[in-house]
């Protein structure tokens, strides 16, 4: 972002320069008002600060020779100044400039400097799709959003916004409709076809222009879905600020999911992986099984251990071993379903949780990815691995509540959870193991391995 600043005061423009600048703040600068004029035929900055005595003129004529240059029309303009009388900032904003900064009190100086930048970043770049049937209207209106460097996509019916909207890759910042229109699809439908839509277009934001303002309209058209509301005939920034609310609502909005979902790969997922942690395995593993067993679904833990792994980090090095275990958790990615859940419980042990498959389908399950192991041979390194699963699948729960019934037993006195299943398929994995590795090894809960 460029910010050009016009001040005789070299002293001045050094302590807003040493304010302001960092790497994405550029300054540029002038010492008077013609200076700054010439400089601005030819450079469009993100804002412009001014103070009011320039030497050759004052900030009033400075800004009236300015409005001729009518790609700056929406540049921000912002004034410094000493004089805080109510009148001469009333004289001011009438002259045009967009706000205005007390130059004597450098600490609020500061902080209205750093507010200045926001103010200015409101000069965004936006891809619009704008709805509207009368072509008067929408020549005007779509000359507003263009003269501020908008690409426009004008349409006059719902039915042809809703096929632009299902046939883009690019996705709209913004959606501008009225809310009579052409065809069956009124803006009203258009707004809840929007609201009702995949995940690429649910959330743009909406801003439904109408020449109707009666308050329960606006209500209404706000309930099924739309941003905001501006009544025609509207002023040009009213209605740029409306917009420009909503496109920055919107990517404040993006910018906080994309830190929310970064927080949870990194609190979640392991990074040399790409799978679930051990964090996540103790967040969710207990809910999901105690889930399967009140259901009377079936539900297995898998426990994976790469044998010999250690011996192979040290003849071979980490870097191959961490080949070893990408590759082991490819494979079991390649083996999953959906409702899975695969992690990396430490080290070199892996947990997945298959729920809906019965003792046997596990079991071949489990054999396929022993044998994709051993067949993998990353960077031509042999490794293979040792399986213990726990399984309790829907016939051993039918079998197990008869049980409890037949030795008038409550179900409470039976801790089944996601301890319990982990502890017999470790039990199993100590006897794969034990039987020479490369093996898989099942433990049920009604007859475990001794």
């Amino acid at each position: 972002m460029n910010l050009f600043i016009v001040d005789p005061s070299n002293s001045y423009r050094n302590v807003i320069k040493l304010t302001l600048s960092n790497e994405d703040t550029q300054i540029t600068e002038a010492s008077n008002g013609n200076d700054g004029l010439a400089h601005l035929k030819n450079h469009k900055p993100s804002a412009i600060c001014v103070a009011h005595e320039l030497g050759d003129m004052d900030s009033f004529k400075f800004l009236k020779k300015l409005k001729l240059n009518k790609s700056l029309s929406n540049t921000p303009k912002f004034l410094l100044t000493s004089n805080s009388s109510p009148d001469f900032k009333r004289q001011a904003y009438d002259a045009g400039f967009t706000e205005i900064f007390i130059k004597s009190d450098f600490p609020t100086l500061k902080r209205a400097l750093h507010s200045l930048m926001v103010y200015a970043t409101l000069n965004i770049s936006a891809r619009v799709l704008y709805v509207e049937d009368t072509q008067s209207t929408a020549d005007f209106t779509s000359h507003i959003m263009q003269s501020v460097g908008w690409k426009v996509k004008h349409v006059k019916s719902g039915e042809e916004a809703a096929k632009i909207l299902d046939n883009t890759k690019k996705p709209f910042d913004i959606v501008v409709t009225d809310l009579v229109l052409e065809g069956e699809v009124s803006g009203i439908g258009l707004i809840n076809l929007i609201r009702q839509g995949n995940e690429r277009i649910r959330d743009i934001p909406i801003l439904a222009v109408s020449g109707w303002n009666d308050l329960l309209r606006q209500v209404y058209v706000l309930k099924h879905g739309a941003g905001d509301f501006i009544a025609k005939p509207f002023n040009e920034t009213d209605f740029l600020a409306r917009a420009i609310n909503l496109i920055m609502g919107k990517r404040a909005r993006d910018e906080l999911i994309n830190q929310q979902e970064a927080l949870y790969q990194k609190a979640n997922i392991d990074s040399l992986t790409g799978i679930n942690n051990r964090h996540f395995l103790d967040e969710y593993a207990e809910k999901l099984i105690k889930s399967a067993l009140a259901k009377n679904e079936g539900v297995t833990l898998m426990l994976l251990d790469i044998d010999q792994f250690k011996d192979i980090n040290d003849m071979m090095g980490h870097p191959a071993g961490d080949t070893i275990l990408k590759t082991v958790a490819s494979i079991l990615k390649n083996n999953s379903h959906s409702n899975d859940i695969i992690a990396r419980y430490g080290g070199d042990e892996f947990v997945v949780i298959i729920k809906d498959l019965n003792q046997q389908e596990v079991l071949e399950r489990a054999e396929t990815i022993r044998q994709q192991v051993a067949e993998a041979e990353p960077l031509g390194i042999a490794a293979t691995c040792s399986i213990g699963l726990a399984c309790h699948d829907k016939k051993i729960a039918l079998q197990l509540v008869e049980l409890l019934a037949s030795i008038d037993q409550s179900p409470e006195d039976i801790e089944l959870n996601y301890q319990a299943l982990f502890k017999a398929a470790d039990h199993s994995l100590y006897a794969a193991k034990k039987a020479g590795r490369n093996r898989v090894c099942m433990n049920n809960l009604l007859n475990p391995t001794q």
